[in-house]
């Protein structure tokens, strides 16, 4: 009689939910209209799923706030808003910040000095 037990079968690795992070940041005091935050580079082994953002800026004048990937061009846009003195956005899937690439948030319009606060929630993926 041959009795046969189970074999465990390698598993795929994959995106894995590791943990929840809530940061906060401002940017120095604008000059020519823009003001700049980036939120520092990625590992290569995480990812980041932005949930919820609120941001303000103090300027006295109005303007407008985009999200890039770690640079700000044209290709690497993510989101933005018209509505930069203050503003909230929701990405019920997330708003995918890759492996290696930081998420960026730049004002346009800002008066010489004004200062652009970001709060956001995120989900940190990591590869296993």
């Amino acid at each position: 009689m041959t009795l046969t037990l189970p074999v465990q079968l390698p598993t795929a690795g994959g995106w894995t939910l590791a943990d929840y992070g809530r940061t906060r940041m401002r940017t120095t005091p604008a000059a020519g209209g823009l003001a700049t935050i980036d939120m520092g580079q990625l590992d290569g082994n995480e990812m980041w799923l932005v949930d919820h953002a609120v941001v303000y800026c103090d300027s006295s004048t109005s303007t407008a706030l985009r999200w890039y990937e770690s640079t700000v061009a044209p290709d690497a846009l993510l989101d933005g808003s018209n509505s930069g003195n203050f503003d909230v956005g929701d990405w019920p899937v997330g708003l995918q910040v890759a492996p290696t690439q930081s998420l960026v948030a730049q004002w346009s319009g800002a008066s010489d000095g004004a200062v652009g606060v970001v709060s956001i929630q995120y989900r940190v993926l990591r590869f296993t």
